[in-house]
């Protein structure tokens, strides 16, 4: 196997976030402090979508309660938000969710935190794998003995690639060029015929996947393959996903696809404050769906179930059962 690594800088795309409605505290009581969501970036995916949730989360006002949304660099931060009491409530990874739960990889100096537990599952960022006309690639068995762009090594595009690869029982030593450019390279050298394919993960429709679909007629590989299920059963934080037919221009039919969920996330909040809080999610969901696209899609099963790998907390059972009078 040839390893080549080629530098870049990576761009990004910006997104607007949404506004949170303004309320005012009812004359001669104290006002309630707000719950606190820890999002992501401001021109990212969890910002906009923790601000979704607050949209719905004020139309109820749990408790009183009102709720805001707190920048940050992403999972890892917001976990850290959430120990330190800065935040009562947090998007993070899957994955992320997993080794937090369990103190390893980046949360080993921090300790385990055996008391974070999961409201809900909302968006997935979704892998797929693209090959270039000609590559002979129809099924991922076809990318050994081929040029295969992973992404640069420690990158979140890195980390899926190498989950699709082994979930399928590809190792890297198995393509004839393991190559590692940025996400905003790998269109490019798809198209001009110097890799064969390449895998994409994020939220779809992807600019990047439709970019490479209409300037050189690249195509989606299914991912599929007869080890995928038991290594499903031992890699709790991934899930089967399909990408919709019609989601890329000329695409016929789904492709099934592999990636992690986002998951809503506390290690504070009781039991009767997360009934509440989920209590106003599931009377305005379909509300929350249509507040930002990457929720589009969302179904309260899908919400609850599958890539969810770390406990429930107790009130979200509470939330689905009668109040008590």
């Amino acid at each position: 196997m040839i390893l080549v690594r080629v530098c870049s800088i990576a761009t990004g795309a910006a997104l607007l976030a949404l506004a949170l409605f303004p309320f005012s505290p009812v004359a001669g009581a104290a006002e309630p402090a707000p719950l606190v969501i820890g999002g992501g970036e401001v021109s990212g995916y969890y910002y906009p979508v923790a601000g979704a949730l607050c949209r719905v989360i004020n139309k109820e006002r749990p408790h009183g309660h009102s709720c805001a949304v707190m920048p940050s660099s992403g999972s890892a931060a917001n976990v850290a938000s959430l120990r330190s009491g800065e935040v009562d409530l947090a998007l993070v990874q899957s994955r992320a969710a997993l080794l937090a739960l369990k103190g390893e990889e980046g949360f080993r100096e921090g300790g385990p935190q055996p008391d974070l537990r999961a409201l809900m599952a909302l968006h997935g960022e979704v892998a797929v794998v693209l090959a270039r006309p000609g590559s002979g690639i129809e099924r991922l068995a076809d990318l050994k003995g081929k040029r295969v762009n992973l992404g640069r090594p420690g990158s979140f595009q890195r980390t899926m690639a190498e989950t699709v690869l082994e979930a399928a029982g590809i190792s890297q030593g198995d393509l004839s060029v393991l190559v590692e450019l940025d996400l905003a390279e790998q269109v490019t050298q798809l198209c001009e015929g110097n890799i064969d394919a390449a895998l994409f993960t994020g939220i779809h429709p992807m600019p990047e996947v439709q970019s490479a679909i209409e300037e050189c007629g690249a195509t989606l590989v299914p991912v599929r393959d007869k080890a995928i299920e038991p290594f499903l059963r031992k890699t709790p934080w991934l899930s089967r996903f399909v990408i919709r037919s019609g989601t890329y221009d000329g695409q016929k039919a789904e492709v099934p696809a592999l990636g992690m969920k986002t998951l809503l996330v506390t290690s504070r909040l009781s039991s009767e404050e997360v009934a509440e809080v989920m209590r106003a999610i599931w009377g305005n969901f379909g509300a929350l769906t249509r507040l930002h696209p990457a929720l589009k899609d969302l179904s309260r099963t899908d919400s609850s179930r599958d890539g969810i790998p770390i406990p429930f907390h107790e009130g979200v059972e509470r939330a689905t059962l009668p109040e008590k009078k």
